[in-house]
């Protein structure tokens, strides 16, 4: 009987590689907890701040090594929608890899607005791998032209 040489790293890259997936899988598949925002496709998510300001909201994606013509940013029906795709090095084979943590892939992030922003005001800008979009208030809602009275 021949005893067979077992690779314990391999069997933990494999198993590694399997939660991955699963976790992948998962995740493009339910929505976030805090109900607000989407992930629709796999691999990669890029990371992103949503915030408040006094007159609006921000929100921050970082998007390294993916330049502005190859991501696009959308409102339509009270949802921002943020989608790209970071690709791969070109000039390395994927198989020549020691480690390899960067992630690639398709993205879509979708993100329902409160209906306090005003959708003909929003700005965005690219900077330093970094997506910044300004969701300004209705000027209703940030009371520009409005006087508080109080009264007796």
């Amino acid at each position: 009987m021949a005893l067979q040489k077992r690779d314990p790293w391999g069997d933990v890259l494999h198993l590694q590689e399997q939660m991955n997936r699963l976790f992948d899988e998962a995740r493009s598949r339910w929505p976030h907890m805090d109900g607000r925002t989407e992930s629709l496709t796999g691999a990669y998510r890029p990371a992103i701040d949503l915030f408040e300001v006094p007159d609006g909201y921000v929100l921050r994606a970082d998007l390294p090594g993916i330049g502005s013509g190859e991501f696009d940013v959308a409102v339509e029906n009270g949802r921002l929608t943020l989608r790209g795709e970071r690709r791969p090095d070109p000039g390395i084979d994927r198989g020549s890899f020691l480690r390899a943590e960067r992630p690639s892939g398709k993205f879509a992030i979708e993100i329902d607005l409160p209906p306090t922003v005003d959708p003909a005001r929003i700005a965005a800008s690219h900077r330093a791998g970094v997506l910044e979009v300004r969701l300004p208030r209705l000027a209703t809602e940030i009371g520009v032209g409005r006087i508080q009275v109080d009264h007796d």
